[in-house]
């Protein structure tokens, strides 16, 4: 897998020297799937610690995907916990069986998948060729 960006702490990325909170500053507004191609959209979260230069929107474009797997969340869970990023992370694709788990690696290696976690139990983890970050100032 190849990608634009670095994982942070397994709750940020870091693109072109940025550091991006995904935990705390953006919202999970949902994917869209079309053919071999899979994006997962956030936008900024609203609260006085986001930064007036945070960027407005985040896409996680991933191409030529060969894998997917998507658990929903607790339908109970507060709203603000089905929209909050827990964990992201770079996880082997030989370990598909546990999906509830991260591990502390900044750049994917070779087969790994790209899982991200919520706080309402929501996983999505994606293998693909290529995963793109693109924002929105």
């Amino acid at each position: 897998m190849e990608t634009n960006f670095e994982i942070e702490e397994n709750y940020a990325v870091q693109l072109n020297g940025t550091h991006i909170d995904l935990h705390n500053n953006f919202d999970f507004i949902g994917y869209e799937t079309n053919e071999k191609k899979i994006t997962i959209v956030f936008k900024q979260a609203e609260g006085d610690w986001i930064k007036k230069d945070e960027f407005k929107a985040l896409k996680f474009e991933f191409k030529n995907v060969f894998y997917e797997y998507f658990v929903d969340g607790d339908p109970k869970a507060a709203e603000e916990d089905s929209q909050r990023l827990g964990e992201i992370t770079f996880f082997p694709a030989e370990s598909r069986g546990i999906n509830d788990g991260f591990i502390p690696q900044v750049k994917p290696k070779l087969n790994d998948d790209l899982m991200m976690l919520f706080e309402d139990g929501k996983v999505i983890r994606i293998g693909c060729e290529k995963v793109e970050l693109i924002v929105e100032k």
